[in-house]
């Protein structure tokens, strides 16, 4: 599966109608061989276990700066949408003050109060994104796939299970950036009527060609951060901020 560029992205996206209502169930196209096989599973298994390992020192500290600096539980959990449209929780490193699913959107922006000075922190560097690894072995996630999705945000049909990383994950890596450019009552409205189409295009475009080589290349961008500055310094071109269309 070619990276494409952004540019790529947005004219497929809109001669195929993926800028459709989120709320629209999208119908995803048979998965392919790789996305869904027991070679991909076992891949999937023994690079989280390593990773659980090498990463388990800096889990550490990140799991004793989030108790030590704020209240609330250190993981944060929530229900996200996986393969077969099952319900699975995902885990995280918590990121915002106790009780902010409740005291705000579901989305936020880089400036979001709620956020605690640690959890922008382990957000910069995707720090909070390292206990997923515990969900790729628990068979909930792959390493490599579409984004876990909130249910109420979108009506994918999931037929693979959902990434930690992907190429919708690493083109909008900085969406918060982007966000603080629009009214914050409108943030959620915008992520789900104008973002999460083109995700969702992404997404599906994965599970249709993925294949263990742009899964090694999706691995590497996200590591390495390879070949990515340009296209998301443009994000904002392809993702036009019109608040007036968005509040009618």
């Amino acid at each position: 599966m070619r990276l494409q560029t952004l540019e790529d992205i947005g004219t497929k996206a809109a001669s195929s109608g993926a800028f459709a209502h989120a709320g629209e169930l999208a119908l995803v196209p048979a998965p392919s061989a790789w996305s869904n096989s027991s070679r991909k599973r076992l891949f999937d298994c023994a690079v989280a276990c390593l990773g659980l390992i090498l990463s388990s020192p800096i889990m550490l500290i990140a799991a004793l700066a989030v108790q030590a600096t704020s209240e609330g539980d250190v993981l944060f959990r929530q229900q996200r949408v996986g393969r077969g449209n099952q319900s699975f929780t995902i885990y995280k490193f918590r990121t915002m003050c106790d009780g902010a699913e409740f005291a705000g959107p579901s989305v936020t922006n880089r400036d979001d109060p709620r956020t605690t000075p640690v959890g922008r922190w382990l957000r910069r560097f995707k720090i909070d994104e390292m206990p997923q690894l515990y969900n790729v072995i628990r068979g909930d996630m792959s390493l490599v796939g579409p984004r876990p999705k909130l249910r109420q945000h979108e009506r994918m049909h999931m037929t693979v299970r959902p990434g930690i990383t992907g190429a919708a994950t690493l083109l909008f890596t900085r969406e918060e950036e982007l966000l603080v450019n629009v009214p914050s009552d409108l943030v959620e409205s915008y992520t789900v009527d104008v973002l999460n189409p083109v995700k969702a295009r992404l997404d599906m475009r994965y599970a249709q060609h993925g294949s263990f080589a742009s899964d090694m290349q999706l691995l590497c961008a996200t590591i390495f951060r390879i070949g990515w500055d340009k296209r998301l310094a443009d994000l904002a071109d392809l993702v036009e901020i019109d608040t007036e269309s968005i509040a009618s």
